[in-house]
């Protein structure tokens, strides 16, 4: 019981604008008188005998690799006759490899968010706390950033738990272009998924990652200012000189200072201020596409 032989048809090709290319072999495959008794070949051994088991196989004549195969039994009304189609079309790499096996898929999208405007970048292009011409600090302003949002889908052997540990944590390292603390993870969704591919099933998490970059980025660059001061060791009240009363009285808003505590007569100091942890971002997502 089996495969007797097999017959390769007639071949055909076709193609539409903004459609996908379909070249198409088409087999008649003769099977043994006792087909009828008992089992008769499966599919796989069918696509065996013919060499079109594996996807990506390439077109004998065209640049098209294998995509799609359908075995149709009593071809001609007979059932000791099998019709197989062989499509081939455009394939990647990433399509013809098991599950667990591709390459993560990314995406890139742009989205405007409302920011606190904590600084400016003066003539020389250096960072500058966002005060007055007096040096008093603007409370509650706000400036719009674009942010680049990535989208990385990849298929996990074992549940992502380092991937969703990192959720709010900054790159370590300079990483696809942006310089430490410019990306942040802001999700991590994995779906568990089970997969036929090949005649094989496989169980993976499909998982989800978005990280966000921001230009200016994640460490906060606050203005060192506030309404006391240090000095010798102690705190004290910020004061002004009031000329109508010829008195010192506390000042009503902040005064800026020099990182250190002691009250600074120009401009404050910006403080440094990173409120995320740090993750490897290259062991948790891969390298980026170039």
């Amino acid at each position: 019981m089996g495969i007797i032989s097999s017959r390769e048809l007639a071949r055909t090709f076709e193609n539409e604008v903004g459609g996908q290319p379909r070249a198409m072999r088409r087999w008649a495959v003769s099977l043994s008188d006792d087909t009828l008794d008992g089992n008769p070949p499966t599919e796989i051994e069918i696509a065996t005998h013919l060499g079109i088991l594996s996807w990506g196989l390439v077109h004998p004549t065209m640049n098209y690799r294998l995509r799609k195969v359908t075995v149709n039994e009593r071809f001609g009304d007979s059932p000791y006759l099998v019709e197989v189609i062989a499509e081939y079309g455009d394939v990647t790499d990433n399509e013809i490899l098991a599950p667990t096996s591709r390459t993560h898929e990314w995406s890139f999208e742009s989205a405007r968010q409302e920011v606190p405007a904590l600084f400016y970048f003066d003539d020389t292009g250096t960072k500058q706390p966002l005060t007055n011409s007096a040096y008093d600090y603007f409370e509650g302003l706000t400036t719009e950033e674009t942010m680049v949002k990535a989208i990385v889908k990849m298929n996990l052997p074992n549940f992502p738990t380092a991937q969703i540990q990192s959720i709010n944590t900054l790159n370590n390292a300079s990483w696809f272009g942006g310089p430490t603390y410019s990306w942040k993870v802001n999700a991590v969704n994995p779906t568990w998924v089970e997969e036929s591919f090949n005649g094989n099933t496989y169980q993976y998490w499909a998982t989800t990652c978005e990280l966000m970059y921001r230009q200016t980025g994640w460490v906060m660059q606050l203005p060192d200012v506030g309404w006391n001061y240090l000095a010798g060791g102690q705190k004290h009240r910020a004061m002004v000189f009031d000329e109508q009363n010829a008195e010192w009285v506390a000042s009503a808003n902040p005064v800026g200072l020099n990182g250190s505590g002691q009250q600074k007569l120009g401009a404050p100091a910006i403080l440094p201020r990173r409120l995320n942890g740090e993750s490897n971002f290259t062991a948790l997502f891969g390298t980026p596409p170039e």
